[in-house]
């Protein structure tokens, strides 16, 4: 893959979603990097592209703070730029979630375009194999885009943050065909790698004020954290956002994948980090989540031969519906890529010889009750 340019990036301290303190702490992101002027440039066209997974409220933590979004189009509003707002998201309609998570009030303030994602275009990207990717057409309204992501354990990557947030520039019904094309946890991270590339945002922001630790990226808890994170590179972001949290380096695939093609960014030891120092905000006892924090993610930490950890990861966890706690509402039957689950009474039955373990079920469970096991009986 071609470099992306850019291995450093800035930790800053943001303790609370207040006007002044996110505006302090992005405009010293951004001071590290030369000034939002020298990302933006006037008169450019720039498209903020937040995590907007489902339409929840923004307590939730599952979404990116709209006070961010909004700060961040401000500045390149008076650096001289045009500002648009848009994203796909996993499950909802983009209107809906726009509204419930906050950004139409964003909008409606700053006077930025929402951009409403429709049926993709083809871009050819250069990987680790050559192909044809489905994208966003509004992409080509735009001079570049900017990456506001929210940090949050992911059950099937281990992570969520910079790199898998620019999924979101593939169309809804894309994402789950892809999930049933790549439905390992190494080839879907490498899918995610291309995406990247393809889109390749000029600069990437992680919400990290609040994070999501445990069941993410949907039915995880808030995890109060402090920081806004930044940089060029969203690769070098997210080896330097899993140390913060405690990750082993194979536990987030994305990063794992990016390491054995060794793309820049993937290397720690390579990235400049300005700000707070790694060891100052490095959090104890984050809950990592039901895969990463588990036996074999454990293992998948330590074993040291590509062959034995694909296999490892080839034993995921089985996802299991828990009555107690399902609204019957068909979520998880709409959203499976692979159509192993159906109803019988009120209850999904999960087809086990159908699953293909992307969790995506449990990713949109609104109410939590899709939960992860080690056999197909849960136990």
């Amino acid at each position: 893959m071609p470099a992306i340019s850019g291995e450093q990036v800035a930790l800053v301290r943001c303790n609370r979603y207040e006007p002044g303190e996110v505006r302090s702490a992005l405009e010293e992101i951004f001071a590290f990097h030369g000034g939002i002027e020298a990302v933006v440039g006037s008169g450019k066209k720039v498209l903020l592209k937040p995590n907007l997974l489902s339409a929840v409220a923004p307590s939730k933590t599952v979404t990116t703070n709209p006070l961010i979004v909004k700060v961040v189009a401000e500045m390149i509003q008076e650096a001289g730029g045009k500002v648009f707002i848009g994203d796909s998201p996993g499950h909802d309609n983009q209107e809906k979630a726009h509204r419930i998570c906050g950004l139409q009030e964003v909008i409606e303030a700053t006077g930025a375009e929402p951009l409403y994602f429709s049926d993709p275009v083809y871009k050819q990207v250069e990987g680790y194999r050559l192909w044809e990717i489905p994208l966003a057409p509004e992409l080509s309204r735009v001079d570049l885009v900017i990456n506001l992501a929210k940090l949050k354990t992911h059950s099937f990557t281990g992570m969520t943050a910079a790199v898998k947030n620019v999924y979101g520039c593939v169309p809804g019904k894309h994402k789950a065909r892809f999930h049933f094309e790549h439905p390992l946890p190494k080839d879907f991270s490498r899918l995610l790698l291309d995406v990247y590339y393809a889109v390749r945002p000029a600069f990437s922001i992680i919400d990290a004020v609040v994070a999501m630790e445990g069941a993410g990226p949907r039915n995880g808890r808030p995890r109060q954290v402090g920081l806004l994170m930044g940089g060029m590179n969203a690769l070098a972001l997210d080896v330097v956002a899993a140390s913060v949290l405690g990750f082993q380096p194979e536990q987030v695939t994305t990063n794992a994948e990016a390491r054995k093609l060794r793309l820049e960014g993937s290397d720690l030891e390579s990235i400049i980090i300005k700000g707070k120092e790694l060891e100052e905000v490095r959090l104890a006892g984050f809950d990592l989540g039901p895969v990463s924090k588990g036996r074999i993610g454990r293992l998948l930490a330590l074993l040291p031969f590509a062959r034995i950890r694909d296999f490892m990861t080839a034993r995921r966890p089985y996802p299991r519906i828990n009555p107690d706690l399902c609204s019957g509402c068909g979520v998880c039957q709409q959203s499976c890529p692979a159509r192993a689950i159906e109803f019988c009474g009120s209850i999904p039955d999960i087809d086990y010889h159908g699953c293909i373990r992307c969790y995506c079920c449990q990713e949109f469970c609104g109410q939590g009750a899709v939960e992860l096991s080690g056999s197909r009986s849960g136990n």
